[in-house]
């Protein structure tokens, strides 16, 4: 991202954080409340090492420590030549964090969990996307379907689109934070997405109900279109639950 004059010299105020144990957390601390209150924003270059540390008044090891730290979490980004800038939070920041903490745990999400988190939230985006749908968005997601059956026997570009579908389904609903959760779902469920792919009358079984999802959004049918995308998920789920009896050598439950 470009940085305007403006944002280069733009300084910005640091309280010193002290001489103390976890002087690290301390500036990560700092940075990160920073970031929350729009003091530092997307893209913003932080200052140089040196001056950060007399500002901090801690040493340089500790602020690039507290910077390494950030930059592995995604909320910054150092690129040669032009320094530490603060990074846009996407799905994959909360993907990666959340994953790592559901296996420290030993806890294991199943089919089961996402499609119950995914019933949560594409049902009623399916009823947002219908109340407050544009004519673009429209175009734009009848494009894909239409896409969608063109590639009707390439299982690669298949999965691809209606991955595509989701998430412009997800972005007609015009919230944001929408959005982001239901892309850090759909990032989450991207190996079996890969696996389903290639099973036979993929097509055949879940055609029919993003054609109805589509309709209802397009006639602005905010009740039809919960029900068409309940539907759609049931029939996802009956065919994960197959894919996995099958690997298993047994029959779905």
């Amino acid at each position: 991202m470009a940085l305007s004059a403006s944002s280069k010299r733009k300084k910005i105020r640091f309280a010193v954080v002290g001489n103390r144990d976890g002087l690290v957390d301390r500036v990560v601390q700092a940075i990160e409340a920073q970031i929350q209150t729009g003091r530092l924003t997307v893209g913003m270059k932080l200052p140089p090492e040196r001056e950060f540390s007399e500002t901090l008044g801690v040493s340089r090891p500790v602020v690039r420590e507290a910077v390494r730290i950030l930059t592995t979490r995604g909320q910054l980004k150092t690129q040669h030549g032009v320094g530490t800038t603060v990074s846009s939070v996407g799905c994959n920041e909360i993907v990666k964090p959340l994953t790592l903490f559901l296996r420290t745990r030993g806890e294991v999400v199943n089919i089961k969990h996402l499609h119950q988190v995914r019933s949560i939230l594409e049902v009623e985006s399916a009823g947002l996307a219908a109340e407050q749908r544009t004519q673009d968005d429209i175009g734009k997601l009848t494009a894909i379907c239409n896409s969608m059956e063109e590639h009707a026997n390439d299982p690669a570009n298949f999965s691809f689109l209606d991955y595509e579908y989701h998430r412009w389904l997800s972005e007609m609903t015009h919230n944001p934070l929408l959005c982001l959760l239901l892309d850090t779902v759909h990032e989450m469920m991207a190996e079996v997405r890969s696996l389903i792919s290639v099973r036979q009358g993929l097509f055949e079984r879940v055609m029919p109900s993003h054609r109805r999802i589509l309709e209802a959004i397009t006639a602005g049918d905010a009740a039809a279109a919960r029900t068409a995308m309940r539907e759609h998920l049931d029939i996802a789920l009956e065919i994960q639950a197959e894919l996995i009896a099958t690997q298993k050598g047994g029959s779905p439950e």
